[in-house]
């Protein structure tokens, strides 16, 4: 019987996610989003580099098996959250989409302004106060927040962690002395579902401590919250990937630090205010010491020495040949090349088998080759840094 109690609760829950703002932000974010950055690559590259929805790539296991986590410790812990404060927290969510940078998605900000509405709601007039929408709010366990928040941000640090080279944008900018110069973007949205209880439904306590953030002894249901967490931040100075794993290995410490916090405020609920103020002002001074290291001698800019590859288009023939960014195109087919037009012309010498010598991001030499069919040599798939000169032709070789 109590089996029966919890799969039609679990039903009952999934259907539940429709009634609930973050999906429908998510996907027309992402649609915004994703317009906006192909729009960008066709201007800059005169070609799409990645698919659509790629701010979305890789993140579906780590937020699986996230969001299985966060369901056991939700649903374990009995925390409950009502409809009011999930729609208190979309609303948030839609406010901080406003600047279109997925940054401000970040549970710090989101769980964290929300966090700041409730707390402060007693000190509204209580004309406000009694407001049939504002009422659930002040039976909200603020000590579950800072454990959301702390659990959606090793999320995010183990996810900028896992960054490989090819999962950060490309882009091209005129520098300060008029030269072109490239940057990365990393972007990344994550869906992460996980259960929580809700205030209605079949399932009743089955023991005396839980749950542990319930709200008086109501009967509780499921439902599913599909919440959105992300980061984006612009590589300039340096290799985005070293980049990623800098500001990963931040978030992530800074995860552990507002958890221990929100542990505490289990003995002592100050606490709880004191987790959100520091993922808050964590989360701001990991940007700020990001944007300061940025503003080092630009890593992407034109060599006299060779070709330097500012980004690959993933699954073309240059990712095929193990080609990556930040790497320098020396020689092909034994010919030294400094220019996209060196490169094309290089290329037509052997119009089936080619030799690539490059510079790897050590320095070292290495050597890659591959048979080319026909079109290949325009469709390559390597972006450099400074446009082509021909008039005629495209970025992307």
């Amino acid at each position: 019987m109590i089996l029966e109690v919890w799969i039609m609760e679990i039903v009952k829950g999934a259907g539940r996610v429709f009634t609930q703002p973050f999906l429908y932000i998510a996907i027309i974010i992402g649609f915004i989003l994703t317009r906006r950055r192909i729009k960008s690559e066709r201007r800059q590259f005169g070609t799409r580099i990645y698919d659509a929805f790629s701010e979305w790539s890789g993140t579906l296991g780590t937020s699986l098996a996230a969001g299985l986590l966060i369901s056991l410790f939700a649903v374990g812990s009995g925390l409950v959250l009502s409809l009011p404060l999930l729609l208190l927290v979309s609303g948030v969510l839609l406010v901080l989409s406003l600047p279109l940078r997925s940054n401000w998605y970040s549970a710090a900000y989101t769980l964290g302004a929300t966090y700041l509405v409730i707390y402060f709601i007693p000190y509204f007039p209580e004309s406000v106060r009694q407001l049939s929408w504002v009422s659930p709010f002040t039976d909200t366990p603020l000590t579950a927040l800072p454990f959301l928040i702390s659990a959606f941000l090793l999320v995010e640090g183990i996810l900028m962690l896992r960054s490989s080279s090819l999962s950060t944008f490309p882009e091209r900018v005129m520098g300060r002395r008029g030269m072109w110069i490239g940057q990365h973007r990393s972007r990344k949205l994550a869906l992460i579902p996980f259960f929580a209880l809700f205030p209605a439904g079949s399932i009743e306590p089955f023991a005396p401590w839980w749950p542990v953030f319930g709200i008086g002894e109501e009967s509780f249901g499921l439902i599913l919250v599909p919440f959105i967490t992300g980061w984006e931040w612009i590589a300039r100075g340096q290799l985005p990937v070293k980049a990623a794993k800098i500001v990963g290995r931040r978030t992530f410490f800074l995860a552990l630090l507002v958890l221990s916090l929100a542990a505490g405020s289990l003995f002592l609920p100050v606490l709880s205010m004191a987790a959100v103020v520091v993922s808050l002002l964590g989360r701001t001074w990991i940007r700020l010491q990001h944007l300061s290291g940025e503003k080092r001698q630009p890593f992407f800019s034109a060599s006299q020495h060779g070709l330097l590859i500012l980004g690959i288009i993933p699954k073309s023939p240059a990712a095929q040949m193990g080609l990556s960014p930040g790497e320098l195109i020396v020689r092909v087919n034994n010919r030294q090349v400094r220019t996209e037009n060196d490169f094309y012309e290089a290329l037509q010498e052997n119009a089936a088998f080619n030799k690539i010598e490059v510079h790897d991001v050590q320095g070292e030499n290495r050597y890659v080759q591959r048979p080319l069919y026909e079109g290949e040599h325009y469709e390559l798939g390597l972006v450099f840094v400074e446009p082509p000169r021909r008039e005629k032709s495209v970025s992307v070789y």
